[in-house]
């Protein structure tokens, strides 16, 4: 999908059918409110930085063009029907839209144009409008009940809780109600003006981050907001605009600026004009009045920052006469009232910049340093302070805004008094310096007056005006501003633009305020106008901390620059230094606090540096004075130097500052001895020396104040200062005989807190363990041992404090000071937790002895009380600062001293001093009483909506982190066992909290409620700091919930009650998802991972009303949804982020909907498939062709995106590519028949096709660390594209059309090199990285930091092992860091990460090769090529088993997955009767790999690796076929490979295959001798570890060799193989042992093994001379004298029916067969053996003369019929040699004659085959084989009916052959 920029040629059509989308100016300033995430957006920054944007952004104010006849002809252009057709029952109306377009042009006069793009975007906007609009009735219910509203309002926690009005207005809207005139003209109002205001903020905020890049050299090079090229546009844009407009010749941009203002306000005084029904009227009015005043206020701030940062010298004279008389007229604004309550806040904020805008174009300081440097000379006649009437008339309209009272005026007023005054001193200086020349006659050529002199004249006509009370104007302006409170209304304005410039995109906005608003403080300053006082103090500090307020400070982000002001503050040593700061130290410790505060402020905006000190704490380290009121009666001094009458004196005597206390100086009865006998008072005071010289500042009461000069520290004195304050201490201030008072107390911890997290903040972000500088520690007297010191201090404070307050609720001051140890606690757990943990431990805070906290009576008491929470917000900061302590230490306090590097410098280990038990329970109390606070605190009071803000986001990412910790690592089954093993027993309760299957919603309601309250906030121009909190809460209550579902997915538990309730949420997500693009990712991940979790409900049973149990279905995601809102969202998501097209939301987007599309959504996928909801479906069918869709189905777009890639475009969005292909795949599987054929996407296909070739191109090796990432999702898109392509040839398959094999085979070649080679495994790597690991940090091992399956990583730097843990646990080392780049042990962990990245793909590859593979295989006759490659597939995976080296544990599936995959093709290939010369060069592959897999074959079927081993037998048999005798070969090659010559090496390089007899006679002697041999001794040891498939493989094995032509040539060293390994001994052996050796077949023990042994003896007897040497060595009496061969014996003998069954089959298939073998081996003298041998048994021969008695006989089986014609040949063969004895040699008598009645036989054989309708009735199946060949018809043969009963016939004719019947075999 394409976005389109706003000059570009509209393409409606594409439009209407979401090709294209259009960016509005309100998206993309909504975009840039997250500079990094815009920053990734490509379509954001084409549209922005095409030239077209840039005209707009240049003149904002006149953004869309006038309406001309070209533009009308434009629009109809682009309107016409050849471009736009109009389809019946569309879900567009072109005629509504032109009549739109052309009504808004009208209303605007406007570019008609113009319109008509804003027209479409009222269209393209419509399913959001809708869907944001409000909840429907079912949909309320919904969210009521899963909020648990019914007993709580909505207003106590939702910012705006319209969206719960049941109905709302637009939820119950129809469609036409909805497309009305009067609505579409009411959104079309509201989407015009959202235009025009983001144009003008955009174009404010592209200035202000253009102007970043000069600033950065005086602040510091962090000091940026946005990209580069952000900050470049911004550049840009400024010089456009500082260059003359062609349409308003002469004006600047600031001149254009106020004229716009002043256009503005005559419309609003005007009224709104546009012609509107009456019906809409009023919402009408009231959008327009809000967007007249935003429009001003952002003008304003255009207009501010040009003249505050691109004008720097004086603004023109015109130009400051303009805005003036502007103000003057529009009184600044103070006429302007609230009619609406949007308004409210965007009138003070006019104000604000009202004002700020006068005092920038004054130029305050410019005009003050110009005096002060003698530049004025120089100013240009012009100027604005040199035009007397100018001068005047700015005079008399701040006179006249006298009148207004406090007002936006005021500080500009005073600003402009201290100009004139300084204009006037400046004047009267140069005339009296004129009139001194002239009277010394050294006056120069001219002795007119300066032009100074004559501005200023005008002043002096204004002093007996009455407008100045007839005063000096500049006295009078002053003093009236003075009256007005100038320094308050600077602080307020101040706090206002705090508050609204609340966020990080308007930093630099905030600090030109804030340096602003101290130019007039400054300039009274310089001027002795102002005079040190609490009100400057108070102003100073408030504009110093800015935003950097208490604990909003400690969660900023660190970055590497000094705060401007704080900047400007200290290096302006000659004003406001010398007149704050020094004045502020030179008044300590008589006044403390007004230090105290200055210091906290300068300390929390100065850059520290990590190993020095702030420079408030360096000042006060060497302080130089001490102001004191004097101790009662103190009269140890003398006055000196009386001649200068300034009060000076000198001490007499020694003046302590610090006393023991005295006996009745204790503090009331309440106050309780808490401290330990531990503590006890600092050693010494501080003693001022006499002869110290001071002054007498204040002798209006006795005592007097003195100023001594005493250098000290005066950290060294708040120290000892604050230790007044501790029970049990006996110092006292030595003057006042008190301790610190309480108020004095708390400051003095705050600023301790302040300058502890300022030195760890200099260290934030250096890769480095928080630390804190040791010059900070040691000037604070902080230590890590438990003596006193300030850590002693503080918590014997704290602790006392914590009963004080539970004793005196409501205590403010008390509560204060709490909150300022939370604060110092706060920093002191990254500094020495071993302090922190051991005080928890035995403090009051919390319940951890059950005897109750201080912590839950304080909020219940106090806070709850109060309306306010800082104290708990502060200890949910420590809560959280202990969770990370917890776990990140872990590795550090078992480390050697040697190595754990303390964060305090001083060479311990950084222990917590305290049990690990003690720190669980500590957590865990914590942790308890934090999640009670998160389900109780909707209903509280709040006096500022802020505190409930934070507490929820503060208390989800707590335990957030808790979770993450707990089960984000290490798949130990106990979280005890794991590395964050301390946190376990927090993070249960946690998870067993809100993942219960209760229906308790107390956990789950702040979740639900903080997600309806995102969905109330509403976007707007101006971000304020409560803006960006209420998006903070529903971001953290998303990213939490999705926690949560993960963790219940990881631990398998049952569906939870939260996912139940987040089910019903569901019309909350959807709007969210609408609401906010921040909303976005969260949302869809929540979303992806419920969809994923509530297939643990198709896992679940539920009863059902008869009592029977079913499995549940997983409930429905669309099923919570209304039809209107399912439609409206559904068509919001198929818009995939367009059109920013984000890749990372994207990629998002397409995983969310691969979870659908395979997790049983069933309606939700429909949509994603075809584009319509099910109802549309249905109503579709119902009137085919009725409907048109606003969407085109996901899945079409995936295929369409991916039918075009680009594949030789730089940095493509792999992972997006692979998440869309990945979508693609997952439907297919899932859905095939709603996707249809693959086969009609013919450009899809070739583009997988593309794809693969272009992966051959590519180098086979990545070099770089983002080479291995991208390969690694190109293996994974491969491994993709090798599924569906399966898929494709699937469909081809069943269909008949094989004609796409030739493309898919030719472009495989990266398939066929890659997908079956040895994983790019670095074994040195990652065993030597797990040895470095294990052997340097004790208790830890790599596998600690495996990531679990909570969070899904992909390919990258974290995506095996996880990084950033890994960090904070061992950043402490520096072998973890390393010395140099690229050698530490996290590079290592790195490297490993990305080289396992690329193995998992590899591994996937081929995985997904093995589908393509068997798929091709099944049409393997299909062509040459596909032989070839099914062959190399076979060939590829044997050589990659052979050569594998990599460690079994990890990587012996994948050997696995090759051995299978080579199985089932080679299966295929002898099915299929391959016949290609190069399928016999798989034979020695195969035995490679077979001898690889066996290190000895001797004992191999007892070691582990006996399954695989297994598996290559059948693959070597499989392999055997390809050499058999191929019957349609020519004679020639048949009786070469029978010849001697076959086994000569071959001399050609172009014969295809080398000799292969000395290769089947290593296969013989090692997989068969061998193997038999290992497979009977296994057997007698451990019978359960053999099966009797392994004897009969390779007894097949044996088989087909010795069939192989080759092998007819080497029979006699095939035997002597065998013979050498006494084969036949053990096959004998195992028969004797074959009675005992069974296995149990339903209750009957079955002699396998017999049989097994049987048959393999009967397969060595085919070779001649073995079987002669099983005759020489009395085979036949070896075998009788087994207890086997008794059962042939019994009454009857053994029969099929007989039990086991198995012995008729060793009768039949192994003893009658093997007589035949030696009988044809040995000849007639072996005869009488054999006679003899089988006339042992009387009762077999018996039993099998009367088998087929046609009178006895009622069943007949294959088996009997093949006993008869076994025993007819033999009796043939016997009678045979008796008849021809003295010719062969032999004695007739010595062969018996064969105890079986032949003549019977010959009968029964005749009368059967004469009656074979009755032997059909008689034939019985007898196993599962005889089954198949009874099932399988037979055809052509009279009288047979199946392939069974045609062997039994087959066996019969031939048995009757033998016994002389005279008849042929019938055919």
């Amino acid at each position: 999908m394409q976005s389109h920029a706003p000059g570009a040629s509209l393409d409606l059509a594409k439009c209407f059918t979401g090709e294209e989308q259009l960016i509005s100016w309100e998206v993309a300033y909504t975009a840039l409110c997250d500079p990094p995430t815009a920053s990734k957006s490509r379509a954001l920054r084409s549209f922005l930085t095409a030239a077209s944007s840039i005209d707009t952004l240049s003149r904002p104010w006149r953004p869309f063009g006038a309406a001309s006849p070209q533009h009308k002809s434009k629009m109809d252009t682009a309107t016409a029907p050849i471009h736009v057709t109009s389809p019946p029952n569309p879900h567009y109306n072109m005629e509504e839209i032109k009549a739109d377009s052309a009504w808004l042009s009208q209303q605007t006069h406007m570019s008609e144009y113009a319109a008509l793009r804003l027209a479409m975007l009222e269209w393209q906007s419509r399913p959001a409008v809708q869907l944001l609009g409000g909840l429907t009735e079912e949909e309320v219910l919904s969210v009521h009940e899963a909020a648990g509203m019914a007993t709580l309002g909505a207003s106590t926690f939702v910012a705006n809780s319209s969206i719960l009005a049941a109905p709302s207005a637009f939820a119950v809207q129809a469609d036409a109600q909805f497309n009305a005139p009067e609505q579409r003209k009411l959104r079309l109002i509201g989407i015009y003006h959202a235009e025009r205001i983001a144009i003008l903020r955009i174009s404010q905020l592209l200035l202000c981050w253009g102007a970043a890049k000069d600033l950065r050299s005086a602040y510091g090079p962090d000091y940026r907001v946005c990209d580069v090229w952000l900050e470049q546009l911004g550049q840009h844009v400024a010089s456009r605009q500082q260059q003359p407009d062609p349409a308003s010749p002469g004006a600047s941009f600031l001149d254009q600026c106020i004229q716009t203002v002043n256009t503005i306000s005559d419309g609003l005084e005007n009224g709104f004009t546009w012609a509107v029904p009456e019906s809409v009227l009023e919402p009408a009015a009231e959008k327009w009045a809000t967007a007249q005043i935003t429009e001003t206020i952002h003008v304003l701030h255009l207009a501010l920052i040009h003249a505050d940062l691109f004008t720097k010298k004086l603004v023109s004279a015109p130009t400051v006469e303009e805005w003036f008389t502007t103000m003057a007229n529009r009184a600044y604004f103070l006429g302007y009232t609230a009619v609406f309550p949007t308004l409210e806040p965007l009138i003070s904020l006019l104000h604000l910049l009202a004002s700020m805008l006068s005092l920038a174009i004054l130029k305050v300081q410019v005009v003050l340093d110009d005096l002060q440097s003698g530049q004025y000379a120089s100013w240009d006649r012009s100027s604005y302070v040199l035009d007397s009437a100018l001068v005047e008339h700015i005079t008399m309209a701040f006179g006249h805004a006298k009148q207004l009272g406090p007002s936006p005026a005021t500080a500009p007023a005073f600003a402009w008094a201290v100009i004139t005054w300084r204009l006037t001193a400046q004047a009267t200086a140069l005339e009296h310096e004129r009139e001194l020349g002239i009277e010394n006659g050294s006056a120069g050529p001219s002795t007119s007056s300066s032009p100074l002199e004559e501005a200023v004249l005008a002043l002096t006509k204004l002093e007996g005006q009455d407008l100045f009370n007839r005063r000096i104007p500049s006295q009078d302006l002053a003093e009236v501003c003075s009256d007005h409170r100038v320094l308050e209304l600077i602080a307020q304005m101040v706090n206002t633009a705090m508050s609204a410039f609340g966020t990080s995109i308007d930093r630099i906005s905030r600090d030109r305020i804030r340096l602003l608003c101290l130019q007039p403080i400054r300039a009274g300053l310089a001027s002795e106008i102002i005079a040190y006082s609490d009100e400057l103090v108070h102003s100073a500090l408030t504009i110093l901390a800015g935003e950097k307020s208490g604990r909003r400070w400690f969660d900023q982000d660190p970055g590497n620059h000094t705060d401007p002001v704080t900047s400007y503050f200290l290096a302006d040593k000659d004003v406001l230094r010398f007149a704050v700061l020094d004045e502020a130290q030179y008044r300590f410790p008589y006044e403390t606090m007004p230090l105290l505060k200055i210091c906290s402020a300068l300390t929390r905006g100065e850059n520290a540096t990590q190993d020095g000190m702030p420079t408030a704490a360096s000042m006060l380290a060497n302080a130089n004075s001490l102001m004191q009121r004097l101790p009662d009666n103190f009269s140890g001094y003398s006055s000196i130097r009386e001649e200068e009458n300034a009060n000076y004196v000198a001490l007499t005597e020694d003046l302590p500052q610090f006393a023991s206390r005295p006996a009745s100086g204790f503090r009331g009865p309440q106050r309780k001895l808490l401290m330990s006998a531990g503590v006890r008072s600092p050693p010494g005071s501080m003693i001022i020396p006499p002869g110290t010289v001071g002054r007498i500042v204040d002798d209006s009461a006795s005592p007097f104040v003195a100023a001594w000069q005493y250098p000290h520290s005066a950290l060294d004195y708040l120290v000892r200062l604050l230790s007044t304050y501790m029970v049990g201490n006996n110092q006292v201030e030595f003057a006042t005989q008190a301790p610190i008072n309480l108020s004095t107390a708390a400051d003095t911890v705050g600023f301790f807190a302040d300058l502890l997290h300022s030195s760890l903040r200099a260290s934030a972000g250096k890769d480095v363990d928080p630390a804190c500088s040791s010059e900070v520690l040691d000037a604070l007297g902080v230590g890590l041992d438990r003596t006193q010191d300030t850590v002693s201090i503080v918590l014997a404070i704290f602790e006392e404090q914590l009963l004080r307050q539970c004793e005196e609720p409501s205590n403010v001051e008390s509560l204060e000071l709490l909150v300022n140890c939370t604060h110092f606690l706060n920093a002191l757990i990254a500094i020495a937790p071993s302090r922190v943990w051991p005080w928890l431990a035995r403090s009051c805070l919390l319940e951890t002895d059950g005897n109750g906290g201080s912590f839950a009576t304080i909020l219940i008491g106090t806070e709850m009380v109060l309306g306010r929470y800082d104290f708990l917000i502060g200890c949910i900061q420590l809560f959280h600062a202990l969770v990370r302590d917890a776990v990140t230490q872990v590795v550090s306090r078992k480390a050697p001293a040697s190595q754990a590097l303390t964060r305090l410098n001083a060479g311990h280990p950084t222990d917590s001093g305290t049990s690990d038990k003690i720190m669980s329970n500590v957590l865990l109390a914590f942790g308890k009483m934090l999640a009670s606070v998160y389900e109780g605190s909707l209903s509280w009071r709040y006096n500022r909506i802020e505190d409930r803000l934070e507490i929820n986001i503060r208390i989800c990412d707590a335990f957030k982190t808790v979770l993450e910790y707990a089960y984000g690592i290490d798949d130990a089954p106990k979280l005890s066992t794991k590395l964050t093993g301390l946190i376990a027993p927090v993070a249960e309760y946690i998870a067993n909290l809100f993942l219960s299957n209760s229906e308790n919603d107390m956990p789950t309601n702040p979740i639900l409620s903080s997600l309806l309250a995102g969905t109330g906030s509403q976007p707007g121009s101006i971000q304020g700091d409560t803006t960006a909190l209420w998006k903070q809460q529903t971001q953290a209550a998303l990213s939490f919930s999705d926690l949560l579902v993960r963790v219940a997915m990881l631990l398998g538990k049952p569906w939870t009650h939260l996912e139940q309730q987040l089910y019903k949420a569901t019309p909350l997500l959807a709007r969210l998802y609408a609401a906010s693009d921040a909303f976005k990712t969260p949302v869809v991940t929540l979303l992806d991972s419920l969809v994923r979790g509530a297939t643990r409900v198709g896992g679940e049973a539920s009863s059902v009303a008869n009592g029977n149990e079913e499995k549940r279905e997983p409930p429905s995601l669309l099923g919570h949804l209304g039809p209107k809102t399912a439609k409206n969202f559904l068509s919001i998501l198929s818009g995939l982020d367009e059109p920013l097209q984000i890749v990372d939301v994207q990629t998002n987007v397409w995983h969310f909907l691969s979870s659908v599309v395979t997790c049983k959504q069933q309606w939700l996928a429909l949509y994603l498939l075809t584009g319509n909801t099910p109802r549309e479906s249905m109503k579709s069918k119902a009137s085919p062709g009725s409907e048109s869709f606003r969407n085109k189905a996901l899945l079409t777009r995936a295929l369409e995106a991916l039918s075009k890639l680009n594949l030789n475009e730089p940095d493509r969005p792999w992972p997006l590519f692979t998440s869309m292909l990945e979508f693609v795949c997952a439907a297919q599987n899932s859905w095939s028949w709603a996707m249809g054929d693959l086969r009609r996407h013919k450009e899809f296909i070739n583009q997988l096709l593309a794809f693969l070739k272009w992966m051959n191109e590519q180098p086979k090796e990545p070099k770089t660390e983002e080479g291995a990432v991208d390969r690694s999702y190109q293996n994974k898109f491969a491994a993709l594209a090798c599924e569906i392509l399966a898929m494709y040839l699937h469909s081809s398959r069943q269909v008949g059309d094989v004609t796409s094999l030739k493309d898919v085979v030719s472009s495989l070649t990266y398939l066929k090199e890659n997908a079956l080679a040895l994983p790019s495994y670095n074994s040195s790597l990652q065993t030597n990285l797990k040895k470095n690991i294990e052997r340097r940090y004790q208790g830890v091992q790599l596998a600690n930091f495996k990531r679990t399956t909570l969070y899904p990583e992909p390919f990258g730097r974290s995506f095996f092992y996880n990084i950033e843990l890994a960090g904070k646990l061992l950043s402490f080392d520096e072998f973890w860091k390393g010395r140099k780049a690229g050698q530490s042990y996290s590079d290592e962990v790195v490297r490993a990460n990305l080289n396992l990245g690329l193995v998992e793909s590899q591994v996937q590859l081929l995985q997904s090769w093995k589908v393509l593979a068997l798929e091709l295989s099944s049409v393997v006759t299909k062509g040459e090529n596909v032989e070839k490659l099914v062959i190399g597939v076979v060939e590829d995976c044997m050589k990659a088993n052979a050569q594998s080296t990599l460690p079994e544990a990890l990587f012996g599936e994948l050997m696995v997955v090759r051995a299978d995959l080579s199985f089932v093709l080679l299966q295929r290939m002898v099915v299929g009767r391959v016949k290609s010369p190069e399928a016999r060069r798989l034979l020695p592959a195969v035995w490679n790999t077979v001898r690889a897999s066996a290190t000895d074959f001797e004992t191999v079927f007892s070691s582990e690796q006996v399954q695989y081993y297994r598996m290559m037998l059948r693959i070597l048999y499989l392999a055997l076929q390809f050499h058999l005798q191929d019957l349609s070969a020519s004679p020639q090659d048949q009786s070469f490979r029978s010849s001697f010559r076959a086994s000569v090496p071959a001399t050609s390089k172009s014969t295809l295959e080398e000799p292969v007899a000395n290769l089947l006679l290593e296969i013989l002697s090692e997989v068969v001798a061998k193997g038999f041999r290992s497979l009977a001794n296994q057997l007698h040891s451990d019978s359960t570890s053999v099966s009797p498939t392994d004897f009969a493989l390779l007894t097949a094995i044996l088989q087909t060799i010795l069939i192989v032509p080759e092998m007819r040539n080497w029979q006699s060293q095939a035997a002597l193989l065998f013979s050498n390994n006494n084969t036949i001994r053990y096959a004998t052996s195992l028969f004797s042992w074959s009675d005992r050796l069974t296995t149990s077949h339903n209750g009957i023990q079955d002699p396998i093994y017999g049989e097994l042994s049987l048959l393999f003896i009967l397969s060595l007897s085919s070779m001649q001379v073995l079987a002669e040497t099983m005759a020489v060595e009395g085979i036949l009496s070896q075998l009788n004298s087994a207890n086997l061969m008794n059962y042939f014996r019994r009454p009857g003998g053994m029969g099929p029916f007989d039990s086991p069954n198995r012995l008729h089959s060793i009768w039949t298939k192994g003893i009658l067969p093997l007589c035949l073998n030696l009988l044809d081996s040995v000849g007639p003298p072996i005869s009488g053996e054999i006679s003899a041998f089988l006339n042992q048994f009387p009762e077999q021969l018996g039993r099998a003369s009367n088998a087929l008695n046609t009178r006895t006989a009622t069943k007949i089986t294959l088996s009997i019929s093949s006993e008869t014609h076994s025993l007819a040949l033999i009796a043939g063969i016997l009678d045979s040699n008796r008849d021809q004895g003295p010719r062969l040699g032999i004695q007739a008598s010595d062969i018996p004659v064969l105890d079986w009645d032949k003549e019977n036989v010959k009968e029964d054989i005749e009368s059967w085959l004469a009656r074979k309708g009755a032997l059909r009735e008689r034939i019985t199946v007898m196993d599962e084989a005889e089954a198949s060949l009874f099932e399988r018809k037979v055809e052509g043969i009279d009288g047979v009916d199946n392939k069974l009963e045609e062997r039994i016939l087959r066996e019969l004719d031939a048995a009757g052959d033998c016994l002389g019947l005279g008849r042929g075999r019938e055919k």
